[in-house]
């Protein structure tokens, strides 16, 4: 911390980048209909395959009661299914349709701006570099939100 100021905490400073940044996805998704929960819930279904509502909640980082509702909304729409899960009759699991992925893909077209200058200070190899520590705090702090990481 830079001569005590607390406004140089890490947590801080990640709260404002996710501030600023959360904007430009909020902005790049709202023609798509589709809320940053929905995109994360689209993005981990179509990378991990089929999980039950608390497991997508825990990945993405959210309570199961914000899941619910967001997985409600892209059911509605068609973009995701739920049933039953075929060894655990009581678990119900949620999968995203050809629908889902082809919204996805949409958003993540939308979303590269974002991420462009989000980048646009830094080199290529910086830009690497950056991905990675995030990806190490993240491990820390959330592994189940990384891809591929199960229970």
């Amino acid at each position: 911390m830079a001569n005590g100021d607390p406004s140089e905490r890490v947590g801080y400073l990640i709260w404002q980048l996710s501030q600023a940044y959360g904007l430009r996805v909020e902005q790049a998704l709202r023609p798509l209909r589709l809320t940053q929960a929905q995109f994360s819930a689209l993005l981990r279904l179509s990378l991990d395959g089929p999980a039950s509502g608390a497991e997508l909640a825990r990945r993405c980082g959210v309570t199961a009661q914000s899941m619910g509702a967001s997985i409600q909304g892209l059911t509605e729409r068609g973009l995701t299914v739920r049933r039953p899960h075929p060894t655990h009759g009581r678990i119900i699991e949620i999968s995203v349709t050809a629908a889902g992925e082809e919204l996805l893909a949409r958003a993540e077209r939308a979303l590269a701006p974002a991420e462009e200058e989000a980048l646009s200070c830094f080199s290529p190899e910086d830009g690497e570099r950056i991905r990675a520590d995030l990806r190490r705090m993240l491990t820390v702090l959330n592994p189940h939100a990384l891809p591929g990481e199960r229970e």
